[in-house]
């Protein structure tokens, strides 16, 4: 009696209909994703809040950082959230020795403002742009005068300090009866080492 040979299953080749469901499938998986992140995703970063107009007329320090090595500058939304009063002039850039691995800018403005109204604008100014204030007090760095420093997180992932230095008023005369009055600001920004 012949034996019978056992039927061993040979190689069957894959369905094309059958490979081309698998990008279908992951196509249909990346739109359904996408769709609920369109719907239900993460909001754009917040604009940053305008300065405080019971003051007058301010800007911010993008034009003022604008010339910097972008390396050493504070990102746009830490610049934006820093404000002087529109009477305010750059009258130095501070050497401040950064580098890359922890940038910091320092500059002296001259207002025309008196020191007791520059306290008040940063006074409401600082926490009005979301700046957590943890000094507030006289200091005699850079000439004397008040000193607040706070705290900010950027987009860069860093957290920021800010340095406000609000010199006395000097007045000069200016001969027609009114003195002029000039007050020294010096702003120092530097990325905290660590979040």
């Amino acid at each position: 009696m012949p034996s019978e040979k056992p039927t061993v299953r040979g190689f069957q080749p894959t369905s094309i209909k059958l490979a081309a469901l698998v990008p279908v499938i992951a196509l249909g998986a990346l739109g359904f994703f996408l769709g609920l992140e369109i719907l239900f995703g993460g909001k754009a970063p917040a604009p940053p809040k305008p300065a405080l107009d019971r003051f007058g007329a301010t800007r911010d320090l993008v034009k003022t950082y604008g010339s910097i090595d972008p390396i050493l500058a504070p990102p746009l939304d830490i610049e934006r959230s820093v404000f002087v009063p529109a009477s305010c002039v750059v009258s130095a850039s501070i050497p401040t020795g950064a580098d890359a691995s922890r940038p910091s800018v320092a500059t002296e403005f001259s207002c025309a403002n008196t020191s007791g109204f520059l306290v008040s604008f940063y006074r409401a100014q600082l926490p009005h742009s979301e700046w957590k204030v943890f000094s507030d007090a006289q200091t005699t760095h850079d000439g004397g005068g008040m000193a607040l420093l706070s705290q900010k997180a950027g987009s860069d992932g860093f957290y920021w300090q800010l340095g406000v230095v609000i010199g006395n008023t000097t007045y000069t005369s200016s001969g027609g009866g009114v003195p002029t009055e000039a007050t020294k600001v010096t702003i120092r920004l530097f990325q905290n080492a660590s979040n």
